[in-house]
This record gives structure tokens, C-alpha cells and sequence, in this order.
């Protein structure tokens, strides 16, 4: 890498003033504000200004971008008002963008912002070549691009490495206290100013000039040992499960559609890399890597799309399998374009992943819409199912609909349920604790008890590990139970490390807890007097999930009749979880109802 000498430097840091003046008064803007907010702000700077934070990380690729797409113009003057739109869109997206702190809770902003950098940055990649094309100037381009952006990296790296060393030199030797947010400042300094101004610098201005090919050694080496190694090892490893599904007769995991679209976007790579010098060099994988790779890329292209369908299938289209989805049809379409067209123009591959992404995200068509009205037809079949079967819903249903009503939660969206389970949703929110939320938590438990739906226990996996089930006394409901017909009562309260024994008079009762039983004794003779098996109970309980408030008093009560003996046993607090060796009882609080017959 040629070193540059200061007066060129300078020279090049003019020139990207003039050359792109409203994306570096955006860099430097930013900057600005983010190390003021810092400033301001020093622990809720990300909360209070988030808006304004994506805003600017989102334009900056977006006025670089339209800077090379008017250059390529006969008179970019004329077309000087292409920035004014893509401005009054930035504008627009701020505006879009809702004044809450925590965008986590709303993925849907976070999703579209992430789609807009994307497609912010593809547009990088093909803006000065949408109306024109030449191979050799566009591998040029690509290459410049990435020496920029790895040149740009390593010299503001150097500067921030170097200044932070320089404060703490400072505080060391000199006992200056320095705030921590000095470092954070320096970081978004270097990062938002220098780097930015260092890639504009360092960008050659006549695209279409450069269309001599220089292809370095290190290039070939990466692409004939590395790259192209490592495509061979991932066909071998999809190949391998190919045929082991093949030979069990078994749908393949979703997981492994995204190891092929990950091998696909490997091979574009090299693709992009060798495409002007393929036939040139002295290296049959090379040479040979097209059309070879894309024809064994077809039948695990079939794999891709087995996977996600069978996801797609069983649970509704959401985000994650959209894009997964989109991405499959894409990337069938780039096979088939780059082994049939005769001009197999590179810039295909990021225009049509810049479309895919800005469609994605807007209309009745967009990954959000669409993901939305699929949870909600597979919340109205489950539940409808569920309906028909007397409201006895399965392990694997009641989880189902658990997880389509948190989804639809974070979205803002659980209201679309109502017509549903013909219940005002929205009603069923606990007051809001925090003033930073206008709307309190959605208390679903409270919903599932008013649905009334119960889980038939045997559906519940007897492996299921650590799946917890609690009842809680401060939950229950206020409640009557005769006593004359008993001759004595207890309180009964066992936890993990308490004592096991409770004495009653004559009796005494101990818990055993490995096999989830009480037992009441005679003390002179310590023979039982009775059992109280408890296994059966809170194998029916748990029937109710984990939360055993929503079980009736019935429920809850256990009555043995023995031969000295009879009990009535009200569970009052309980805690038990199932694993695979069965069930493990953590603590129980009960009353005992005890009489001699």
C-alpha cells in the first residue's frame, strides 16, 4: 500500500469538499451531534435520540451514493436536485420513526432501518453503473471501493489508537482526570469524520476510464487456496446431509438453508473477484469454478427451499423466513441468469438485492404485512382447533399461540386478535409503571384465563427440561372449606433445605420428596397411619402450563381415606419442575384437614 505524502493528502481532502460537500457536511454534522448528545447525555444519549441517531447512520451511504450516480451524467449539474429527494426521504423516514426509547420492543423500525442501511450501501455498488455498462470498469470500481474503505479503516483505527494512547499518557503522567466519554467521543470522531473524509479522498472520480485489469497474486492466492477451498468444503458438507436425509427419509432442518444461501453468497464473491481474468489465468478451479459451481448449486437450491417451506408450513411466515424465502427466489434467479445470459452483467446481483430490500419494506406486499396476516391465520386455526376439542389444547398448541400473541404484542398489533377470541385484547393491560411508555404490559396470563383454554397433561413431554410450574398464595381466590368434619388442622410448609418432619399430636408427617409423597405416621410406633401419594396431582395440575393459579380449588385438593385415617390436603403454594428423570417437587405450602375414623 503506497504511503501518501502530506500535500497530497491535503490535496485530496479539498477535492472531497467539492466533490461531495452535502455528504461531508452530513458526516461531520452527525458527528457533531452525536458527541454533543454524549456530552449532554452521558447515560441516556442512545434513548432520547434515537430517532435522529438512525436517521443520520441511514443518509450517509445514500448521499454517497446519489454523488456517483450524478456524476455519471454528461452534465451532472442539471441533476443536482436528485439530493433534494433523497433529503425529503430521509426526512421522511425520521418522521416515520416514533419517539420511543426502546426500539426492541418495536422490531419493525429496527428491521426497516437496517433494510434502508443495506440497500443504502448496494446502492454504493452499482450507482454509476445503472444506465451503463463496461466488466472491466466495474471490477475496477469494486476493487477501488474496497482498498477505500480498508484504507479509510486502518488509517482513522491509527489516529483513534493514537489518541486514546495520547489521553492516557496524559492522565498518567500529569494526574488530569479525563471523562470516559472523552475515548467515546474520539471513537465517533475518527469513525464519523476522519474515516468518511478518507474514503471520499481516496475515490477516483472517471469510473469509466479505469479498465485496465491489474490482478495481484494476493487476489489469486485468496481466491484459489482460500475461497474456493472453502466452497468445496461446504458442497461436500450440504452434499453429505443431502444424502442423509435422502437415506432416512427425513425432511431436512431449517438450519440448513442458511448454510446455502451463505455458500451462494461465498461464490458471488469469487465470482465478482475472478470475473474479468477467468479464462486467463493458469488454474483449472478457476477456470472450471463457472459454470460448476452454479449447476451444483441447483440441486441444494431444492434443499433451500424443502427447508423453509416445511418452516413455512408448519408455523406461518414471519420476518426471518420472508427474507429467507426472498432470498431462495433470488438466488434461483441468479443462477439461472448468470449459466443462460450471454451478458451476464455483474451489477444484476446487488440492483436486485437493492430491489428486494426496498420493496420488502413498504405495502400490503412488504416482509411486515404479510408476516402479520400469516401469524393471524395460524392463530385463528389453532385456536379454532382448540375450541373444537372442548378447550383442551395441547402442549405444543398452548405454546403456539403463547408465542403468535407475543409476536403480535411487540408489533402493536394484538388488537387484530379480538374478532378472534371475542375479547377487547388491549383491555387486558396492566397500568404503566414508566412514564417512557404510554401503554402498560399485556398481562396474558389474564387473557388465558378468561379464553379458559386447559392443556391436556399428557401431552406434555415427559423430557421437557426444566420447565417450571408455580402457584403462588398470594394469587388465590378467597375461599370457604368445611372443618367439622375433621378433628384437627395443620399448615404445612416444606422447601428444598427445610426440615422434612412436621409433629401432629400423636402423628407426624414427613415429606419425601424423591418420590413426591407425604406420609403421617404414629409416633410410638412410627408406623403409617397414611399416604399421600402426590405425583398423579401435579402431573393433572400442570395441564393448567406453568402458571397454576388459573386451576379451580378442586384441583388443588387432595382427600385420602385410610384405615385409622382420612385427609383433606388444600395446595396453597406449590413449585415443581419436570425433567427427564420425571418430576422434581421444589416446595409446597398446604393445609392438612386430618380426622381419625
Amino acid at each position: 500500500m503506497k504511503i501518501p505524502s502530506i500535500s497530497e493528502i491535503t490535496s485530496k481532502a479539498q477535492n472531497a469538499i467539492l466533490r461531495f460537500p452535502l455528504a461531508l457536511l452530513w458526516a461531520v454534522g452527525g458527528t457533531t451531534f452525536f458527541i454533543k448528545i454524549i456530552e449532554d447525555d452521558k447515560y441516556d444519549y442512545l434513548r432520547n435520540h434515537n430517532d435522529e441517531i438512525l436517521t443520520l447512520i441511514v443518509g450517509l451511504s445514500w448521499l454517497i451514493g446519489i454523488q456517483f450516480f450524478i456524476e455519471q451524467f454528461k452534465n451532472p449539474k442539471k441533476w443536482q436536485w436528485l439530493k433534494l429527494i433523497v433529503l425529503a426521504l430521509l426526512g421522511l423516514f425520521y418522521w416515520y420513526l416514533p419517539a420511543i426509547q426502546y426500539y426492541g420492543d418495536s422490531p419493525i423500525y429496527l428491521v426497516r432501518f437496517f433494510l434502508y442501511l443495506i440497500a443504502g450501501h448496494l446502492f454504493l455498488l452499482f450507482a454509476p453503473f445503472i444506465f451503463k455498462w463496461d466488466k472491466n470498469a466495474y471490477w475496477n470500481y469494486l476493487k477501488n471501493t474496497s482498498v477505500a474503505i480498508i484504507r479509510s479503516l486502518f488509517y482513522s483505527g491509527i489516529l483513534y489508537l493514537g489518541l486514546i494512547l495520547a489521553l492516557a499518557a496524559i492522565s498518567a503522567l500529569f494526574d488530569v482526570h479525563i471523562k470516559s466519554s472523552r475515548y467515546g467521543q474520539l471513537y465517533i470522531f475518527c469513525l464519523g469524520t476522519v474515516n468518511t473524509w478518507i474514503y471520499l479522498s481516496d475515490f477516483p472520480k472517471d469510473i469509466f476510464q479505469e479498465t485496465t485489469i491489474y490482478f495481484e497474486k494476493t487476489l489469486e492466492v485468496l481466491v484459489k487456496f482460500i475461497l474456493i477451498p472453502l466452497v468445496i468444503l461446504y458442497l461436500l458438507i450440504l452434499y453429505a446431509y443431502s444424502a442423509k436425509i435422502i437415506i432416512e427419509w427425513e425432511l431436512p432442518k431449517g438450519w440448513v438453508s442458511y448454510l446455502v444461501i451463505a455458500l451462494s453468497f461465498l461464490g458471488y464473491i469469487i465470482q465478482i473477484i475472478i470475473n474479468p481474468i477467468q479464462k486467463e489465468l493458469k488454474s483449472w478451479t478457476i477456470n472450471k469454478f463457472y459454470p460448476w459451481f452454479y449447476i451444483l448449486l441447483i440441486p441444494l437450491n431444492i434443499l433451500l427451499f424443502i427447508a423453509i417451506l416445511r418452516r413455512v408450513s408448519d408455523y406461518g411466515i414471519t420476518e426471518n423466513r420472508y427474507f429467507v424465502l426472498a432470498i431462495a427466489l433470488w438466488n434461483v434467479g441468479i443462477i439461472l441468469y448468470l449459466l443462460f445470459s450471454t451478458k451476464k452483467a455483474l451489477k444484476v446481483l446487488p440492483i436486485s438485492l437493492f430491489i428486494i430490500a426496498i420493496v420488502s419494506s413498504v405495502g400490503f406486499w412488504s416482509a411486515f404485512s404479510v408476516s402479520e396476516k400469516s401469524q393471524i391465520q395460524q392463530f385463528e386455526e389453532i385456536f379454532t382447533e382448540v375450541k373444537n376439542k372442548n378447550n383442551v389444547a395441547t402442549n405444543e398448541e398452548i405454546g403456539r399461540l403463547q408465542d403468535i400473541l407475543d409476536y403480535l404484542e411487540k408489533r402493536k398489533q394484538v388488537s387484530s386478535l379480538n374478532s378472534i377470541t371475542k375479547l377487547d385484547l388491549e383491555s387486558f393491560r396492566d397500568p404503566a409503571v414508566d412514564e417512557d411508555y404510554k401503554a402498560g404490559w399485556l398481562n396474558t396470563t389474564k387473557i388465558w384465563d378468561s379464553i379458559a383454554f386447559e392443556v391436556d397433561a399428557s401431552s406434555i413431554p415427559e423430557n421437557e427440561h426444566d420447565f417450571y410450574y408455580s402457584l403462588y398464595s398470594s394469587d388465590q381466590r378467597n375461599t370457604y372449606t368445611a372443618i367439622n368434619d375433621f378433628d384437627s388442622f395443620a399448615y404445612l410448609s416444606f422447601y428444598m433445605n427445610s426440615e422434612k418432619r412436621i409433629a401432629l399430636d400423636s402423628l407426624y408427617l414427613e415429606l419425601y420428596p424423591e418420590n413426591n409423597s407425604l406420609k403421617i405416621y404414629f409416633t410410638k410406633d412410627d408406623t403409617v397411619a397414611l399416604e399421600i401419594p402426590l405425583t398423579e396431582k401435579l402431573t393433572e395440575l400442570s395441564k393448567y402450563g406453568n402458571n397454576l393459579n388459573n386451576a379451580s380449588l378442586d384441583d388443588l385438593t387432595i382427600e385420602i381415606t385410610g384405615t385409622t385415617h382420612s385427609c383433606k390436603l388444600v395446595l396453597s403454594e406449590l413449585s415443581f419442575r419436570k425433567t427427564k428423570e420425571g418430576i422434581e417437587l421444589q416446595n409446597i405450602n398446604a393445609f392438612l384437614f386430618l380426622k381419625q375414623n
